[in-house]
Order: C-alpha cells, then structure tokens, then sequence
C-alpha cells in the first residue's frame, strides 16, 4: 500500500512546498473540522483564498500547471499563467480561477470571499496536518459567517443543513 498523498492533499502539499500563500475556505475547509466522516459534507472542489499578490497567485498557477492542471475563468480556458498584469487585475477585481484536473477534481483558487478579506481571513488560521505538512484552514466561525454573507441559494441551504446536522452540539 502506498503512503504518498493523492488528490486534493498532493496539490494542498504541492502549494505549501513551493511558498504559495493560501487559505483552505469553502466547504472543504469546513470539513476539516468535522470530526467523523459522516460529519462531513460532499463536495466536488476545494477552494483556496490566495494571499493578494501576483508572484503568489503566479506560483500557485505555476505548482498546479506542473501537477497536471488545466484552467479556466468564466469557463472558458485560462492561459495566461505567466502575465503578471493580467494577473494583477484578478487580483484587483477579487475573480478566481478554476484549477481542474481530469482525477484530482477541481480546486478554486479564489483571491477574495464575501464577508473577510485575506488579512482578517488569516489571522486566527488554523492548522491541520495533511500527510505530514501543515495546511492552513479558515477559522470555522469565519467559514459559516462567509457563507451566511454570500447568500447564494447553495450557501443558504448548506447552513440549512450544517445546522441541522450540528444542532444538538455544545
């Protein structure tokens, strides 16, 4: 049986080798803090908050070109890797790209999320380890609040049913 990381956690790996300055967000990060399996909750991506600036979001592109990944923006094809203005106006605009590989899955590397920018995000992190390396992970409280804030009709119905699920805890 092998002992190397697959998927997300060799691209989560990947990222912290090379510098990439990051926040794991969103659903995936939420479940993180779940404590059984059946605590968790399924989703199709992993998001990353990027720390807001270009040689950050130009290594990250760089890491995840080199394990395979393909991207887009708005759904169409996202080539761009190495335009470092180009790059400075996702920034600006707070837009993400989508990392996608054909077995990993999808991975968001966003550059903004609603209710926290990068700073307030990042200053209460916590660790997890993941295959032996830390891998930092927005604050629970944050997480839910940010989902609270975007207010989309999925965002909505995952606190529907995170609370639901959770109700009952101390």
């Amino acid at each position: 049986m092998s002992d190397a990381p697959s998927g997300f956690a060799r691209a989560l790996l990947a990222l912290g080798e090379a510098d990439v300055d990051f926040i794991v967000v969103g659903v995936g990060g939420i479940n993180f803090y779940a404590r059984t399996p059946a605590e968790a909750y399924a989703t199709l991506d992993l998001d990353t908050l990027l720390g807001p600036a270009v040689e950050n979001l130009q290594r990250a592109l760089t890491v995840l070109a080199q394990l395979g990944y393909a991207f887009e923006s708005g759904d169409e094809p996202f080539i761009d890797l190495g335009d470092a203005l180009v790059l400075g106006r996702i920034i600006e605009r707070g837009a993400s790209l989508r990392a996608l590989h054909a077995e990993t899955g999808e991975i968001d590397l966003l550059t903004s999320i609603a209710g926290f920018d990068y700073a307030q995000m990042s200053e209460d992190v916590v660790t997890f380890e993941v295959s032996g390396s830390q891998v930092r992970v927005g604050r629970l409280e944050k997480l839910l609040r940010s989902k609270e804030a975007a207010g989309r009709p999925k965002d909505v119905a995952f606190l529907r049913a995170f609370r639901a699920k959770t109700s009952g805890d101390d």
